[in-house]
């Protein structure tokens, strides 16, 4: 596991429910102790937080055949130019306002926490999907406004960009009628999208950012407060990390997990490694965008996740 941050609450809920969320997925899988390297515990088919895995027989140790345990690329070599680590913030609806969020917490009370090098530039856009950053008819309204619109109004060059934060995530998550794409393993489910846009994704990083040096990527948070969005934000997740197992560096550029952002309901009584889980208050009245709260919780766990890193904080 990548990171393990300071998890909250109740212990004695918190493994009674994890224990409930195991036994309702034991048809799955009934060998809780693997021999082939995967975290122990049994192989469910409820969504179950990636960053949990290693925590021991009371949690599953595989979704779907899938390990629970988030890829660790290591720590990437970000050297700041002239003085400055540019940091920029892709994605889309909500990656958008919860990097907005981050942006105005890391300017204010967790301003001593961060390397003064640092400088944070949200190129986030609203209904942008991933699908939409790859879409060369969409170069200059997405990268072109980052570049030439919103970066001249910061203290950093095209050059000094060396950090991308990317919360990957596909905006066409349904068939032409409306319904869900399927679930993984299904060769056109969601998760494979996603993995093959990631694919596209890293080619064309460099091409916009010729001096990016790291990227960091996220998936989505939980979406089971808006009709059809579990598991396939849940499975978006295994998708990172499938592809960034595969792909630690692309093009001379280190890869790796951001935060981990999904986590259960709170009513699940279990959280995601990070001590998160969400209530519908996190959310808009339709359940699919972050609410001021929920946008909170993101940029804490973004914030921390950082702080592991030599570059990010304040020596």
């Amino acid at each position: 596991m990548m990171f393990d941050l300071q998890r909250y609450g109740s212990r004695t809920a918190f493994v009674f429910g994890t224990i409930v969320m195991v036994l309702s997925g034991c048809e799955f899988g009934l060998d809780p102790t693997p021999d082939d390297g995967s975290p122990p515990g049994y192989d469910v088919e409820e969504p179950f937080p990636i960053d949990r895995g290693d925590d021991g027989l009371t949690t599953p140790g595989k979704y779907k055949g899938l390990w629970l345990r988030m890829v660790n690329n290591g720590t990437p070599l970000v050297e700041p130019v002239e003085g400055r680590i540019g940091v920029v913030c892709i994605g889309m609806s909500d990656p958008a306002t919860e990097c907005g969020d981050y942006i105005a917490r890391i300017n204010s009370h967790w301003i001593g926490d961060v390397a003064s090098e640092v400088v944070v530039l949200n190129c986030g856009r609203p209904g942008a999907g991933i699908e939409d950053w790859l879409n060369a008819e969409h170069d200059w309204n997405l990268w072109g406004a980052c570049l030439n619109v919103l970066l001249p109004y910061i203290p950093i060059r095209r050059d000094q960009i060396r950090v991308v934060y990317h919360t990957a995530a596909n905006r066409q998550t349904t068939r032409a009628d409306g319904t869900p794409l399927p679930t993984y393993p299904h060769p056109e489910s969601d998760y494979q999208n996603l993995y093959d846009n990631l694919d596209t994704f890293a080619e064309r990083v460099t091409t916009f950012f010729p001096n990016v040096q790291a990227v960091y990527t996220s998936s989505r948070n939980y979406a089971g407060f808006a009709g059809g969005g579990e598991p396939l934000s849940y499975e978006e997740g295994h998708a990172v990390n499938s592809w960034l197992g595969q792909n630690s560096m692309v093009n001379g550029v280190w890869y790796g997990w951001g935060a981990y952002a999904w986590a259960p309901a709170c009513a699940s009584e279990v959280m995601n490694g990070g001590g998160i889980c969400y209530n519908p208050t996190d959310f808009d009245e339709g359940g699919l965008h972050s609410s001021p709260v929920g946008r909170g919780k993101v940029s804490w766990l973004i914030h921390h996740r950082l702080l592991l890193e030599e570059w990010y904080r304040r020596r």
